[in-house]
């Protein structure tokens, strides 16, 4: 299938992942925000498929080695653990809201997150044995394996694209950050506005993305030139 886009370090389908996974490489490191199959309401995309359906294509990334997706905690026990298994780690990424379900798991299979990799500032810097680190030649301590940092994006954000809830770019970056090796190629089967591809660009990684959605990817695609070019 000929690529939507395509350039030296991106490349997006316009099409359900499934349709081009078998000519995908498995060593690619998956990072995902799945449609959560709650009837939330995309353009094209119907989120309220049979259960176990919904398990089957999730189990379809088995294909790949490493797995890093993130998910609402009921359904992530409700889906993801039957598709792909119990995680070899897992990170809650917490944010203020005023609607239900204020955190989401992010589940880890085949890689386990390096927290060493991104640093956080110290949570008690008034502490005297916290202080010689502080002064001392260093950035933070290592991260947490939960994070109350990164908001949702808001209709306000300059994130915010025609996607009805995109993930931050942030919490892409730090996904990446956390499991990523520098030969890595990242592949987001539902990658919506093109965030995590945008993430990885920024990080220097090659990227693949599918989207049956052809309204989000050019929204996608023209914050990913404005940003990359500005």
């Amino acid at each position: 299938m000929k690529p939507y886009y395509q350039n030296d370090k991106t490349i997006v389908y316009a099409c359900d992942f499934r349709e081009i996974i078998d000519t995908l490489s498995g060593d690619m490191l998956v990072v995902t925000d799945p449609p959560y199959n709650i009837n939330f309401k995309y353009d094209q995309y119907i989120d309220s498929v049979p259960e176990d359906e919904y398990i089957k294509t999730i189990s379809m990334l088995n294909k790949f080695s490493k797995i890093i997706i993130c998910h609402y905690p009921i359904e992530t026990m409700k889906y993801i653990v039957p598709a792909l298994g119990v995680p070899d780690a897992v990170s809650a990424w917490c944010y203020n809201a005023n609607i239900p379900n204020r955190f989401r798991l992010i589940s880890y299979y085949g890689c386990k997150p390096d927290y060493s990799k991104v640093k956080q500032p110290y949570k008690n810097p008034d502490d005297k044995r916290v202080a010689k680190y502080i002064n001392g030649d260093n950035d933070g301590t290592n991260l947490y394996e939960w994070w109350s940092d990164i908001q949702l994006v808001k209709n306000v954000s300059e994130e915010k694209n025609l996607h009805p809830c995109p993930v931050p770019e942030k919490l892409q970056s730090r996904l990446i950050k956390l499991c990523g090796n520098k030969d890595d190629v990242i592949f987001d089967p539902f990658c919506g506005g093109l965030t995590t591809l945008k993430a990885a660009q920024d990080l220097g990684y090659k990227s693949v993305g599918c989207e049956i959605s052809k309204n989000y990817i050019d929204s996608g695609l023209e914050r990913l030139f404005q940003l990359r070019f500005a």
